[in-house]
C-alpha cells in the first residue's frame, strides 16, 4: 500500500510538469520579453531547485566527495549530450523555424527527465521511510514542476512544434518520477546508498542547462534585466516553498 502511494504522489507531480506544457499553450503568441522573462524565471527555478534542493541533499545525505563527483558527472553528460545533438533535424514531422530552439528544448528535456528521476526516488524513499515527510516533499516538487513544464515547452513552441506533441514531449519528461518513486519505495535500502550521487547528478545537469542554455537565451533580444528578474523571482519562489514546505 505504501508502495503504491508513493507512486500516486509522485505520478501527481510528474503530470503538473504536463500543466506547465499547457498553461504556455493557452498564453497566445507570446512577444520576446514575456519569453525571456519566463526562461529567466525557469532558470531561477532550476537553480534554486539544483543548489537549494538536489546539492543540498546530497550533501546532507552522502561526503562532499561523492557530491562533487556527482555534479561533475552531471555536467559531464549535458556536455557529452550537448556535443553529439545533431544541429540539424531534416527528419522532423514538421517544418521548424528555429534548429536552435529545438535542440535546446532537448537539452532541457534531458535535464528534466535526468533530475525527476532522483526526485521520483526521494519521495519513494521519504515516503516508505516517514509518510508525512513524502506527502511535502511530492507537494513541493509538484509545485516546482509546473515552471519546469514551462521550460521544456517553450523551445519546442518557439520552433514550430505542434502543440500536441510539445505537450506529449513536456508531460514525458515528468514520468521518470512515478517509476522512480515506486523503485525507490520498494528497494528504499538499496537505492538509499546511491540517491546521494543521483541528486548531485541531477543537480549538476540541471546547472550545465541554466549556464548554458537558458540565461544565454534569455539575454540575447535586449531584455536581460526582465530575464533577470524572472531569474530572482523563480529562485525566490522556490527558496520561499523550500522553507514552507
Amino acid at each position: 500500500m505504501a508502495i503504491l502511494t508513493a507512486f500516486m504522489l509522485s505520478l501527481g507531480g510528474a503530470l503538473a510538469t504536463g500543466l506547465g506544457g499547457l498553461l504556455l499553450s493557452l498564453f497566445g503568441n507570446l512577444d520576446m520579453r514575456v519569453y525571456d522573462t519566463l526562461l529567466g524565471f525557469a532558470a531561477g527555478v532550476m537553480t534554486s531547485v539544483a543548489t537549494i534542493g538536489l546539492i543540498t541533499q546530497a550533501l546532507a545525505r552522502g561526503s562532499l566527495l561523492t557530491t562533487v563527483l556527482g555534479v561533475a558527472a552531471g555536467t559531464s553528460a549535458l556536455f557529452a549530450l550537448d556535443r553529439f545533438l545533431p544541429h540539424e533535424h531534416e527528419s522532423l514531422s514538421f517544418v521548424c523555424d528555429n534548429p536552435l530552439a529545438y535542440r535546446r528544448g532537448l537539452l532541457i528535456f534531458a535535464a528534466m527527465t535526468l533530475h525527476n528521476i532522483p526526485e521520483g526516488l526521494a519521495v519513494g524513499t521519504s515516503y516508505a521511510a516517514q509518510p508525512r515527510l513524502g506527502l511535502l516533499l511530492a507537494l513541493a516538487i509538484a509545485l516546482h514542476n509546473i515552471p519546469e513544464g514551462i521550460a521544456v515547452a517553450g523551445p519546442f513552441r518557439a520552433c514550430g512544434m505542434p502543440r500536441r506533441q510539445y505537450l506529449a514531449w513536456t508531460t514525458a519528461s515528468g514520468l521518470a518520477e512515478p517509476v522512480a518513486a515506486l523503485l525507490g519505495a520498494a528497494f528504499v535500502v538499496l537505492f538509499g546508498s546511491i540517491l546521494p550521487f543521483s541528486l548531485a547528478f541531477a543537480g549538476g545537469a540541471m546547472l550545465y542547462v541554466v549556464s548554458d542554455e537558458l540565461i544565454p537565451e534569455s539575454h540575447s533580444h535586449g531584455f536581460e534585466h526582465e530575464a533577470t528578474l524572472g531569474f530572482i523571482l523563480g529562485f525566490l519562489l522556490l527558496l520561499a516553498l523550500s522553507r514552507m514546505l
